[in-house]
């Protein structure tokens, strides 16, 4: 069973009023991506007021500091969707047609969704921070709920669930390929030890002139939207690249 509460984020529990226990026999099947539209300072305090009836799993500030609300193993009600007379109808009564081709039909979608608040605003650009806190927390969740994070369909923004009242939520600047790919190389270079230097190779030129330090791994394939990519772990990031494409390498802090 996955781990209730993320070791690397501020566990921050709230009232009972604003989750449900369980997922009611559900399986999550995708994290959903949301802007608190405020500061990460106000995201407890309304989480908390039995009021409102809101909450999300998660949240990630600006600077990086991931909170978390929610136990993974229970409902937040972040995404929900009532099904009624043959129609999907979001939480204010009005009827939506979600884009999100994964929905279980009739099934509430907080059953089975994971949700990120974000600190700011919709057209706030995300900072490193928030993209470098927000994989590592897509990490520790794929690893919990084996997920494999596809853009539109595990990974998905608020909007593709209530396209009335939630279209601009998270905004439209969210790079959720960058993140999907990120977290792809992450859980491919876990799988590699140690290896011996070939001071000529490509990857390893590059991790040199932006001092990464030294190789952890030999290098490795993966393939991320049915393309082939090189990666190799360094001391203080993961270099990667498409295959051949060695003229546009990237990297990822670990």
């Amino acid at each position: 069973m996955p781990l209730d509460w993320c070791p690397f984020a501020t566990k921050r529990p709230i009232v009972s009023d604003n989750f449900s226990v369980g997922r009611d026999g559900q399986k999550v099947r995708a994290v959903v991506l949301h802007i608190a539209a405020g500061p990460l300072s106000a995201v407890f305090p309304t989480f908390n007021n039995p009021a409102r009836k809101a909450s999300a799993h998660f949240c990630i500030g600006k600077d990086g500091t991931i909170e978390q609300y929610v136990s993974v193993n229970d409902t937040a009600y972040a995404n929900g969707l009532a099904w009624k007379d043959g129609q999907w109808y979001n939480p204010a009564g009005k009827v939506v047609q979600p884009t999100w081709q994964d929905l279980v039909p009739k099934v509430n979608p907080n059953l089975y969704t994971i949700s990120i608040e974000h600190e700011g605003y919709p057209a706030d650009k995300w900072t490193e921070a928030m993209y470098d806190a927000n994989n590592r927390l897509l990490l520790w969740l794929a690893e919990q709920f084996d997920l494999t994070y596809v853009p539109r369909r595990t990974l998905i923004g608020h909007y593709e669930i209530d396209p009335v009242d939630k279209a601009n939520c998270p905004g439209p600047n969210v790079e959720y390929a960058r993140m999907a790919l990120e977290v792809t190389v992450w859980r491919a270079a876990r799988k590699f030890k140690w290896m011996p230097i070939n001071d000529r190779a490509a990857l390893y030129q590059f991790a040199q002139a932006n001092n990464l330090g030294y190789p952890q791994t030999d290098e490795f394939e993966f393939v991320y939207d049915g393309k082939t990519y090189v990666g190799q772990v360094f001391n203080l990031g993961i270099v990667y690249a498409r295959k051949g494409d060695w003229g546009n390498i990237k990297w990822v802090n670990k």
